[in-house]
């Protein structure tokens, strides 16, 4: 099973012009399951039901605490969303708690989006998310990664197929919040690329400028566990995708092969 995640930079920087790029790299990936963070919606059209269109997949959509969009002919909305290859059998979105950081402007809240998919081994069931991405709002990531660990362990998710959660955490692998996740979860890039450093948000991106605070990190993530302990989970593999300039966004892709 292929798993992709992107944040796919809604519509900021040359949104239009970026757009065939991340369906071509999209298709060239055939992926199983995709899960993008920073995707937008308008009133008649939304950009993951577009993608999953051309891909031949299912999507759902949440909306959920975003970078406020770029102008643009339509009133946007950026969110979260989920795209795979099976049914769907149910979804859900779930808040995360918005710590002690202080106060935000009036906002949509922070949301975790859990869909299950009804694979042929059984319900899979996969979660996206973007904790909050201020410089400033560390506590506010740590409680929102510490309430994503608490939903991804949950007994409730146990069965033969992995839980996976494929999201945009705002956190390199060396920060307490992180670290909350592996304590619990496998993170598929340590897993397949040891010692390779596998930076998603980086200079080498010509859209990522060297004052951006999370620069030359790997933000993006991949992680799972075993949904029984008699099904292990086996990571084939582990890439990064979209690096070709113009890069298709301002992060690049993640790519893991999980054995199910």
């Amino acid at each position: 099973m292929r798993v992709v995640t992107w944040n796919v930079w809604g519509c900021f920087g040359p949104w239009r012009d970026r757009a065939p790029r991340l369906l071509e790299t999209l298709a060239t990936l055939r992926p199983d399951i995709v899960c993008l963070q920073e995707t937008w919606v308008t009133h008649d059209t939304g950009q993951a039901d577009d993608l999953a269109a051309q891909l031949g997949m299912q999507a759902v959509f949440s909306r959920s605490r975003m970078p406020e969009p770029a102008p643009a002919p339509n009133a946007v909305e950026l969110g979260l969303a989920i795209l795979g290859r099976w049914p769907i059998l149910e979804y859900r979105r779930e808040r995360l708690p918005d710590g002690t950081d202080g106060p935000l402007p009036a906002t949509d809240p922070s949301v975790a989006l859990v869909v299950t998919f009804d694979h042929p081994a059984g319900p899979l069931h996969v979660v996206t998310a973007c904790p909050d991405w201020h410089a400033d709002r560390s506590q506010a990531r740590l409680s929102q990664i510490q309430a994503l660990a608490a939903l991804l362990t949950d007994p409730a998710l146990d069965g033969p197929l992995p839980v996976i959660l494929a999201a945009d955490l705002n956190s390199c692998p060396d920060t307490s919040e992180f670290q909350a996740l592996t304590r619990v979860l496998v993170d598929t890039w340590a897993a397949a690329c040891a010692g390779q450093p596998g930076y998603t948000f980086t200079t080498n991106n010509s859209f990522v400028g060297s004052d951006e605070w999370l620069a030359e990190g790997r933000i993006d993530h991949i992680l799972a566990r075993s949904g029984m302990p008699a099904h292990p989970l086996i990571v084939r593999a582990a890439a990064l995708a979209g690096t070709s300039e113009p890069a298709p966004s301002d992060h690049f892709a993640v790519v893991a092969d999980l054995e199910c």
